[in-house]
């Protein structure tokens, strides 16, 4: 009986795989730690052989007590965008450059010169390409600066796909991850663009119709390295942001989601229409549509503390060191505000510019406000995206759904309901972009007809965490002080990062 479904998500910090019954319950799951490189300032780099000896180990290890042959399907999803140059025999020639990867400025400044936004939209449906992140700067880059390389490249992939390729032996993607190189509703590379960039379209994999779409089926070598059995069919999958979403219940009216990893991200189902200034429109698929602000840091800041603030931490965050330590100082942090853009920030405002500061810090202010005062920052991000979904899709969330790593964090949920002042509802499985993926599996199969009947059945939540109205006060004041921050400061963090 074919009855379980397995997700696979390659992430930024550690690959992992779960297996679930068509119920959502999680049977297994297991992860591996991913390192990552940074060769020169601004590069961020990982090891494709080892995101590929993680997939193994992950999936050899939920296998051990479940009988392969009841595997349905397996899904993808994984970081991006990134890039991993493969050979003819599929085996990666250069690290990955990966999401957070900053290099590519100066191909920027050339995008910038030779298109236009008019040009771009005819192509890509989009105006935004010329970004250090994006993969036309990216591939540029490697074209000019690894010449020898990319001459010898056949496929140029995403990580999970890259995966993909690994254990089916197709080379493939998602509409969504090949954002900024294929029309999302046509699906083709547009040849004007690639002429442009003298880079070949037939690099890039085929883009295949849907996210639950088969990619192919695990072949012999795959299932020998993984303990999956040959011939089990690999749903392409998409972003495991995207997959976090949907194991949040995107597709649910009347709720938002916020996955709580390395950065935020906050979203609220919307229609095909809607989109604002600060968020995009994003869907999964043709059946999904939602609004989507992603922030530059989340949980990495709790990193960020305990490098900076914990020297008997080693560098190594303990979670439960900095709770307790937040739970010393009362909401508000007594008068201290937190920017948390250490890493510049993303939705709503853009701007790579931007720094992280503490606003109201006195001698009267130790580590542990510094502490709470972090935390709280964290939950204004999320509390400023939220609202500038809410004004894209004219609607109010009534809850806020919370899943990711940092949705176990009973301490920062209570202050996220508090900055909110509405209930924050854990979802019952942390890995949510492997269920995610594997609600996807479970479609491309045929467990399920559609996306939504999956969600409904698969998803399932916590009990809430509800406000605590005494907060709404003093969170309201540091909040405002939170928005009027960086409009005050735009023009100081532009001459910090020009050195003026």
């Amino acid at each position: 009986m074919k009855d379980l479904l397995i997700g696979l998500d390659l992430g930024t910090s550690s690959v992992k795989a779960g297996v679930f019954n068509r119920q959502g319950r999680a049977l297994a799951l297991a992860g591996r730690p991913l390192a990552v490189t940074v060769p020169h300032s601004g590069w961020a780099e990982q090891d494709p052989r080892a995101w590929w000896q993680g997939a193994c180990e992950v999936l050899r290890e939920v296998l051990r007590n479940i009988e392969p042959t009841r595997v349905a399907g397996l899904g993808l999803c994984g970081q991006c965008p990134g890039h991993v140059l493969v050979g003819e025999n599929g085996e990666p020639l250069h690290p990955a450059i990966i999401w957070r990867d900053q290099r590519a400025e100066a191909e920027v400044d050339w995008l910038l010169e030779h298109t236009s936004p008019q040009q771009v939209q005819s192509w890509l449906e989009t105006r935004f390409v010329a970004d250090p992140s994006l993969p036309p700067a990216r591939l540029l880059w490697l074209k000019c600066n690894r010449p020898e390389i990319w001459a010898r490249t056949r496929w140029v992939l995403q990580p999970k796909d890259f995966l993909g390729l690994k254990l089916t032996g197709v080379a493939g993607t998602d509409s969504n991850s090949a954002y900024s190189l294929a029309h999302p509703r046509t699906r083709q590379y547009p040849v004007e663009f690639f002429d442009l960039m003298g880079i070949s379209p037939d690099l890039m994999p085929p883009v295949l119709e849907d996210v639950s779409a088969v990619l192919g089926e695990i072949t012999p070598e795959a299932a020998g390295q993984t303990g999956l059995i040959p011939g089990i069919p690999v749903v392409v999958g998409t972003i495991d942001a995207w997959c976090d979403n949907l194991a949040g219940g995107v597709l649910f009216h009347g709720q938002a989601v916020e996955v709580a990893g390395t950065s935020e991200m906050v979203s609220m189902a919307a229609s095909p229409q809607q989109g604002g200034e600060g968020v995009f429109l994003a869907r999964i698929g043709e059946q999904a549509h939602f609004v989507v602000g992603p922030a530059q840091v989340g949980g990495e800041t709790l990193c960020w503390l305990a490098r900076g603030f914990y020297p008997e931490m080693s560098g190594t965050p303990d979670f439960e060191v900095l709770e307790q330590s937040a739970r010393k100082v009362p909401p508000g942090s007594e008068g201290l505000v937190f920017l948390p853009y250490l890493s510049g920030e993303r939705a709503p405002i853009w701007d790579a510019h931007a720094r992280a500061c503490f606003i109201g810090l006195t001698l009267a202010h130790g580590r542990q406000h510094c502490t709470r005062a972090a935390y709280e920052g964290v939950a204004f991000s999320v509390r400023h995206i939220l609202e500038t979904c809410e004004k894209a899709t004219a609607a109010r969330a009534e809850q806020i759904v919370v899943c990711g790593g940092g949705s176990r964090s009973r301490f920062w949920n209570q202050i996220k309901a508090d900055v909110l002042q509405r209930p924050v509802r854990p979802a019952a499985i942390a890995e949510s972009a492997c269920l995610g993926a594997a609600i996807l599996a479970s479609v491309g199969v045929g467990v399920f007809g559609r996306l939504v009947e999956a969600c409904r059945e698969m998803i399932s939540l916590l009990e809430p965490v509800l406000p605590d109205p005494r907060t709404a006060e003093v969170y309201r004041k540091n909040y405002q002080v939170y928005l009027a921050a960086y409009p005050a400061l735009k023009g100081l963090f532009q001459n910090l990062f020009l050195g003026e």
